[in-house]
């Protein structure tokens, strides 16, 4: 991996291995149980940001909507990676999914706007 490569030109499959050799150079990973708990306490961060963002909550600090959702995306790719999962196959996946299950609801959706 070229550390002097954009961040913005890489591919989930890179930014995968780039968590991976973190996790792995800190130890190793936890367990998917551990990763799972951790992922739920950074979406509820996001959920706080969110909130201090729309006037529901104490703005007592700075906040920082995309460090929140780094989090989450960071703990979703050690998740996958704990699993063996590829995160770009899985999204493919799940695109496809959508495209065929979805399109007519979301047309359905924006026509009723």
């Amino acid at each position: 991996m070229n550390d002097s490569q954009p961040a913005e030109d890489l591919f989930i499959s890179e930014w995968q291995a780039r968590v991976d050799d973190q996790i792995q150079a800190f130890g190793g990973y936890w367990d998917a149980f551990q990763i799972l708990a951790r992922l739920m306490e950074e979406l509820g961060e996001v959920a706080a940001a969110l909130q201090r963002l729309n006037g529901l909550r104490p703005h007592d600090s700075t906040v920082d909507l995309e460090a929140e959702i780094g989090d989450v995306l960071y703990t979703v790719m050690a998740f996958a990676n704990a699993r063996q999962i590829r995160l770009d196959q899985a999204l493919a996946r799940v695109l496809q999914k959508y495209e065929q299950r979805d399109q007519q609801a979301w047309q359905d959706q924006q026509r009723d706007r």
